[in-house]
């Protein structure tokens, strides 16, 4: 899951959290106009070696982020990294691409909105997501999205899809992640509030592959393990912040036990 957010930060994080630094309100201001006159925006990642810093800057010259080089961050854009805006298909249905320096499109966001809503809002996403605000402080952002699809590229081809669709009557977020079009690898029912619900990976033939519980948006609670050919349980036990926790107990196909272990932050106890 953490991969996945990183390419979020990457897309949605038009300014560092850091109001000494930026307006957001300005900010949004002027993506906004930008967008309604031209229908898109590129931002360019470049440095800014009087301040130390890396930063996103319109074609018009707009400073629109501000990240200091001396913090630590596996996300960091290269320099010459481009971010796209677009909204030539509507406010509601914004579309944000990042390029490679070579000019290689390397992701792509495509969502679909109900009702428009701050551009910078949905860097709250990623926070929420990573547990760094609580849901009450998005309820309002997320109460306006319905679909999230982020689309992964290598060498200009497309190699996985990954989508939240938001079920705003159960009160529930659906998380897949696939390989193409009908391939799912992963899926994931969490409630909104609170981030809890199951989630389950497939083997390629699309059989159950492990089922878990998820907790504060953590694999957490209980994890089960399903064999590819027969689809039968062949192992269970309990797993913390995603790690085996605890009794691990495997099974043949015949369902008769063959080994138990016990671990602690996912290394067997001996």
């Amino acid at each position: 899951m953490r991969k996945i957010l990183l390419f979020l930060l990457i897309f949605c994080s038009f300014i560092t959290y850091s109001t000494n630094r930026l307006d957001y309100d300005e900010l949004d201001k002027y993506i906004s106009e930008k967008l309604d006159r031209d229908k898109e925006i590129i931002l360019t990642y470049k440095i800014n070696k009087i301040n130390n810093t890396l930063e996103s800057i319109s074609d018009e010259g707009k400073v629109c982020e501000v990240i200091p080089l001396n913090e630590e961050s596996e996300a960091l854009p290269a320099v010459g990294t481009k971010i796209k805006i677009s909204e030539k298909k509507g406010n509601l249905n914004p579309v944000i691409e990042m390029y490679l320096p070579s000019g290689i499109l390397a992701q792509r966001i495509v969502y679909k909105l109900n009702a428009p809503t701050k551009h910078t809002d949905k860097s709250l996403i990623t926070m929420y997501l990573e547990g760094e605000i609580p849901y009450n402080d998005i309820k309002l952002i997320i109460d306006k999205i319905d679909n999230i699809q982020i689309e992964i590229y290598k060498v200009g081809k497309i190699v996985s899809f990954r989508r939240y669709a938001i079920n705003h009557k159960t009160k529930q977020i659906i998380f897949r992640e696939s390989i193409n079009a009908k391939t799912i690898i992963n899926k994931s029912v969490l409630s909104l509030d609170g981030l809890n619900g199951i989630s389950e990976s497939y083997y390629d033939n699309g059989k159950i592959y492990l089922k878990a519980d998820i907790k504060n948006n953590k694999l957490t609670g209980k994890v089960e393990k399903f064999s590819e050919s027969s689809g039968k349980l062949i192992g269970k036990g309990t797993i913390k912040n995603g790690l085996l926790d605890g009794e691990f107990i495997e099974y043949d196909e015949a369902g008769k036990i063959i080994s138990k272990a016990k671990y602690k932050d996912g290394k067997e106890i001996k």
